[in-house]
């Protein structure tokens, strides 16, 4: 096990280890996700897309994420998480070059298409942590990719808004020479941390995997969770901005200001505080408690009406989240097999990408139909679901083999 055992975290040494390679390459597929989000209308009206059109731009990247991830999880298991890592690094270079000097808009589309494709080795890029790691290191190590996913977030737009000042296209070449400069890292200094061809659970289409592990008492109810919490937390971030110009007055900048906040402050949960807290009281207490801190934010925000009680529901919504994701893919990562971390994390990750796929369109349309609050207030009801699903005894004592 390359790497194993308790890693260190510091200095610019960090992004040459195993594990800091992991975290810059799922920082820059985020990256990548988020530049696109303030660019996407420009672009797309460029070439006379209709709003529907728009919407299907963005929603294409999380279907194939939803699609692919459960492959390259069960690729990764069976020849190794090293050429799943480099290869995504190379197909997302290669996305982002395609948007920025897209001649037509079914371009824009292809190039969408393939960065959702690598972009979704992030199941390889979490089964790559839980091979390095040992449990008691392992919700760290997920912290650490949910910090990633975090920051990617917080980059991703800022680099969007401010380069696309200079130039259209500077946002995806900047994006692209990131991606290279990652993989020639990852050539030199990523070790495989499984041996290729070891693979030896039982062969199964993904499917049948998904529908096994959906409905399995080990991690269904974590499956669960991860989809009906990321309905919640993807429909706010999906509405927010609006929410922000209707209840506040937000411009561009204040929104970007506002999720560079979210995110710190979840990147800080995400990346060391979760560890803490999960060594001293275990992984189902910070589980449980981060599920209702972020039920009670969400359902908070939504009645928020006074900018100077904004930013600590806010603390509150980032502290809550980032509690809850990285222990779910910690705990899913202990129970899942040496042989089958990929495709159980793949699984999960499914979860997540059909999650965001649906919850931009459900909560764009309950904001039109129903209220500004409303996306808000349903996605902390959500999370209300998912704190009771976690307090089953079913969901924290497995089945016994």
């Amino acid at each position: 096990m390359p790497g194993g055992g308790r890693f260190r975290i510091g200095g610019l040494s960090f992004f040459g280890t195993p594990l800091g390679i992991i975290f810059s390459t799922v920082l820059i597929d985020l990256i990548g996700f988020g530049i696109v989000i303030p660019l996407v209308p420009l672009y797309a009206e460029k070439f006379g897309a209709s709003v529907i059109e728009i919407g299907l731009l963005t929603g294409v990247y999380a279907l194939m994420q939803l699609i692919f991830a459960p492959i390259w999880g069960r690729v990764s298991d069976r020849y190794g998480r090293r050429p799943v890592i480099l290869g995504s690094l190379v197909g997302s270079s290669i996305a982002w070059l395609l948007f920025g000097f897209a001649p037509a808009l079914w371009v824009l589309f292809l190039a969408r298409i393939l960065d959702g494709i690598s972009g979704a080795s992030y199941a390889a890029a979490q089964a790559y942590v839980a091979d390095i790691t040992t449990d008691e290191d392992r919700v760290r190590g997920m912290g650490l990719v949910g910090a990633a996913f975090g920051l990617g977030f917080i980059i991703g737009p800022a680099i969007g808004g401010l380069f696309a000042v200079i130039d259209p296209r500077a946002p995806f070449i900047l994006a692209a020479a990131l991606a290279m400069a990652n993989f020639a890292v990852a050539l030199r200094r990523l070790p495989e941390s499984r041996v290729p061809g070891s693979h030896t659970g039982a062969r199964q289409s993904r499917w049948t995997a998904l529908v096994r592990a959906v409905g399995s008492r080990e991690y269904g109810p974590l499956i669960w969770i991860s989809f009906i919490g990321g309905l919640g937390f993807v429909g706010m971030e999906s509405v927010f901005a609006l929410f922000g110009n209707r209840r506040f007055d937000f411009g561009l900048t204040e929104t970007g200001l506002v999720f560079m906040f979210i995110g710190i402050v979840a990147a800080v949960v995400q990346g060391g505080l979760a560890y803490r807290i999960t060594a001293r009281v275990g992984e189902w207490p910070v589980l449980r408690a981060g599920l209702w801190i972020t039920a009670a934010s969400l359902i908070l925000l939504g009645f928020t009406t006074e900018l100077w009680a904004l930013f600590p529901v806010l603390a509150l919504l980032a502290l809550g989240s980032g509690l809850v994701f990285p222990t779910v893919n910690a705990i899913v990562s202990q129970r899942a097999p040496d042989s089958d971390q990929g495709g159980i994390l793949g699984v999960l990750a499914s979860a997540g990408g059909l999650a965001r796929l649906i919850a931009p369109i459900a909560a764009t349309a309950m904001f039109q139909a129903v209220g500004v609050s409303s996306p808000l207030v349903i996605g902390g009801l959500l999370f209300v679901v998912c704190g009771v699903i976690a307090a089953m005894p079913m969901a924290r004592r497995p089945a016994v083999a």
